[in-house]
């Protein structure tokens, strides 16, 4: 017993431990868990594992001990967990704890034991100190089934869905109050161990910029180093206890934690950026030939960007922008690079066909146009446009049409303009635009819809 401390049976240290773990737990729930949380939960797991009871003494506390650690042991090897490295095969899934606990009936064992324990305490007279104690321990549990002795309630309350990382944790957590229950507690002295990392967020699916936090414990009596392939990164960035790290391109990162004699290791994924998305929920369609620009945030030292629909792209490090003009339509690829040619954002856009504009007369309403503006003017003049391409040039470059009233014969010009000489106003009844050539930066496009403009007097 040289390495034991004994604790004394104060209702101090229960009520102490027993309102951290309610806390942790309440906390866990209101609050969107971490994927890493799921990877170091097993620490936690055994850091409430790390006592003993002085003497196990009463017979249902034993009884249903033995059950949990047979349940313990069992369920650890179905989920692949290794208690020696402290890893989970799958941490975040939850149908190994659905298939062990629900359908394999495991969770209803558990809870006959939960039962007979039930019945013995609460058989106890009324303000008996372990009555008591019992009900203050075990008050959700009462709450959710025990109470009532409804075992589909209390096991899906306890198991249905859970992460199986999360399991481990439960369970420690019962088996620690089952020890306070029981009386004193031992706690074992760890002269050299430390838990070096107590929690990390954004830790598997960061990307470049982006601010990985990681909460360990006397961060000054700590060695902290980074790594990626044969590249060492300075972590300086403390805020307390927490370290903030920001991978500074795509790449699998190796963190290392040594303290005591001891090193945890953390891996952190960082993958490519992609570009922003239209902050009013807007669709962005891209076409052929239309100038646009895409917008990122967060590289560090950005320096080349590459578009396999424009060679001539360009990027504005000081508006986090990239200008483009797409001259093919289809899957455009885009990569953006640091000064040392290490990956920052990969991302693609789909490009349109360069869409057919609509065919207008200048100086028309509802396709008529006055005889007193034509014979003022003595031509109309065609255009082209469409109404997602405001700001596109579109250029009429020939005309085939035919003057109804004048004569049937279809004329020619080149260009937007149709002459009608002053001698034939008159006589004029319709315009017909039976063709339209147009030229675009990327192609050149024939409309045969035929408009027809009536000649009002």
């Amino acid at each position: 017993m040289a390495n034991l401390i004994k604790v004394k049976k104060t209702k101090i240290l229960r009520f102490k431990l027993i309102s951290v773990l309610y806390l942790l737990f309440i906390s866990l729930s209101i609050l969107q868990i971490p994927i890493e949380w799921f990877r170091i939960n097993a620490t936690v797991a055994d850091y409430m594992n790390n006592s003993t009871t002085v003497k196990m003494d009463i017979p249902v506390i034993i009884e249903t001990m033995s059950e949990l650690e047979r349940i313990d042991a069992e369920f650890s090897k179905e989920i692949g967990y290794d208690a020696k490295l402290k890893k989970f095969k799958e941490p975040e899934s939850y149908s190994a704890t659905d298939m062990y606990f629900i359908r394999w009936a495991n969770g209803e064992k558990l809870f006959k034991k939960m039962v007979e324990m039930r019945d013995y305490f609460l058989g106890l007279p009324t303000g008996h100190p372990k009555r008591t104690e019992f009900e203050k321990l075990f008050a959700e549990d009462l709450k959710n089934g025990l109470k009532s002795g409804k075992n589909k309630l209390w096991v899906e309350w306890k198991f249905k869905h859970v992460p199986a990382a999360v399991v481990k944790t439960w369970i420690a957590d019962l088996k620690l109050r089952l020890k306070l229950l029981n009386g004193g507690i031992i706690v074992k002295e760890e002269q050299n161990k430390d838990y070096l990392v107590l929690m990390a967020y954004n830790i598997e699916a960061v990307r470049p910029g982006d601010t990985v936090r990681i909460v360990v414990f006397d961060h000054e009596k700590m060695s902290v180093t980074a790594t990626e392939n044969d590249n060492v990164f300075n972590l300086n960035k403390w805020q307390s206890d927490t370290l903030l790290f920001i991978p500074p391109y795509v790449g699998q990162y190796t963190l290392s934690f040594k303290k005591n004699g001891y090193e945890e290791i953390l891996k952190v994924t960082s993958v490519a950026r992609e570009f922003e998305k239209e902050t009013d929920h807007g669709f962005n369609i891209f076409y052929e030939g239309k100038p646009a620009e895409l917008h990122y945030i967060n590289l560090l030292n950005t320096g080349s960007a590459e578009c396999s629909c424009d060679a001539a792209m360009s990027i504005n490090n000081r508006t986090n922008k990239v200008n483009f003009t797409p001259f093919k339509w289809g899957w455009c690829n885009f990569t953006i690079k640091n000064k040392d040619g290490m990956l920052l954002l990969r991302d693609s856009i789909y490009v349109q066909k360069l869409p057919e504009p609509f065919i207008h007369v200048d100086g028309s309403s509802d396709r008529a146009i006055s005889y007193s503006r034509l014979s003022a003017s003595g031509k109309v003049v065609v255009h082209a446009k469409h109404p997602d391409l405001n700001n596109f040039k579109y250029t009429i470059s020939g005309l085939k049409y035919r003057l109804v009233g004048v004569n049937n014969e279809i004329q020619t010009a080149a260009g937007a303009e149709i002459n009608v000489p002053s001698d034939k106003v008159q006589a004029l009844k319709y315009i017909v635009v039976e063709e339209a050539t147009i030229q675009t930066e990327v192609s050149n496009m024939v409309n045969s819809k035929p408009i027809v403009i009536q000649i009002r007097k």
